[in-house]
């Protein structure tokens, strides 16, 4: 097995642009090793080691998080508020070496022990349910659980070519889904990325056509993370043209993308969370408290989803800021979201008009 990971609790270092930052890493390395995928740059530099969690340091860690009455980071603040957690963020959860280890379904043994909410995120639906059909299902029960399968739109081709068939075929994941919603259970789709260049407007609206038919209410979309390290990866594999993609994964080629892929989800009225709340443009109002297109317990609030939503209203400036603050992200990170850096090096409220 080798090293650990330790509690494997972590949170985005963009925080200030997501409602879901707070993950488990049950695992290091990603067995699948799906090709478009930037978190492997990461293994590229600091190891292929499973590196699975221990349970009892996860444990120990949350159960100190919810005591701590004077949090100071960012971590600390958002045990303390039992801010709802995604399991698998930078690795699938449920990948193979699940079977073996059993980490992730102690993660969900442990999340529902606290009544905390929590949400899977993986492409192996076939391991989940193997797995966790009890941890699921308990904690159905509780309403904590929400599944959040991935399945991007290039669908049978993506599978092939990207997740190399190491993953289970998208006929698969879209029968699981559609049993674990028959069941009652929350389940929402992630489908990123949509890489501008390779995918077209088609094979979204098969993909939301495909997901409707399953019962499924919720997509989610965003570009491409295009890295030298994911460019080296896919520049190889047929039918991708490196440099079409990197030319249209720009924003000003990316935005009227963006703006069709809205109107083809509310033409199919399925709910459509965007990560991407400039180009998404400021009349573009989020049905969900989450940008996944889901609804959680307790998201985290400081963030560019919520300010947004707030703008949208006519909220002032320093209300916002106010009534979002819940130390999920860094004070001046947020300040500068809504009001604008002095020296702009990001994008902001005022890039969304």
């Amino acid at each position: 097995m080798g090293l650990e990971n330790k509690h494997g609790l972590t949170v985005r270092g963009d925080s200030e642009y997501c409602p879901l930052p707070v993950s488990i890493e049950s695992y290091w390395w990603c067995e699948p090793n799906c090709l478009h995928c930037f978190f492997r740059g990461l293994n590229h530099v600091w190891g292929k080691d499973l590196r699975p969690i221990s349970l009892e340091a996860l444990e120990s860690k949350l159960r100190n998080g919810l005591k701590n009455t004077n949090p100071q980071s960012i971590l600390a603040h958002v045990l303390s508020a039992k801010k709802t957690i995604r399991i698998g963020n930078k690795a699938d959860p449920f990948q193979p070496c699940e079977r073996e280890y059993l980490r992730s379904t102690g993660a969900m043994d442990i999340l529902r022990s606290l009544d905390w909410s929590f949400i899977v995120q993986t492409r192996f639906t076939n391991v989940l349910e193997e797995c966790g059909e009890k941890q699921i299902r308990k904690a159905n029960k509780k309403n904590l659980i929400t599944i959040l399968p991935i399945i991007s739109p290039g669908l049978e081709k993506d599978w092939e070519l990207f997740e190399q068939k190491n993953t289970p075929s998208i006929e698969e994941r879209i029968k699981q889904i559609s049993q674990w919603i028959s069941d009652g259970i929350p389940v929402g789709v992630n489908g990123e990325p949509f890489i501008p260049g390779f995918h077209t407007e088609k094979d979204f609206e098969d993909t939301l056509k495909l997901l409707k038919s399953a019962g499924v209410k919720s997509y989610n979309t965003y570009n491409f993370h295009f890295t030298p390290h994911v460019a080296k990866r896919i520049v190889n594999v047929p039918g991708v043209d490196i440099e079409k993609i990197w030319e249209m994964n720009q924003d000003f080629n990316w935005k009227p993308i963006q703006r069709k892929l809205i109107e083809l989800a509310k033409k199919h009225d399925i709910i459509l969370g965007c990560p991407d709340f400039v180009n998404s443009g400021m009349d573009y109002v989020q049905r969900c408290n989450t940008c996944c297109g889901i609804n959680v317990q307790n998201p985290c609030t400081y963030n560019s989803h919520f300010f947004k939503k707030l703008k949208q209203k006519g909220v002032q400036e320093e209300e916002i800021l106010e009534r979002t603050w819940d130390g999920s992200a860094e004070k001046k990170r947020g300040e500068e979201i809504v009001q604008g850096p002095k020296n702009k090096n990001h994008y902001t409220l005022k890039d969304c008009i």
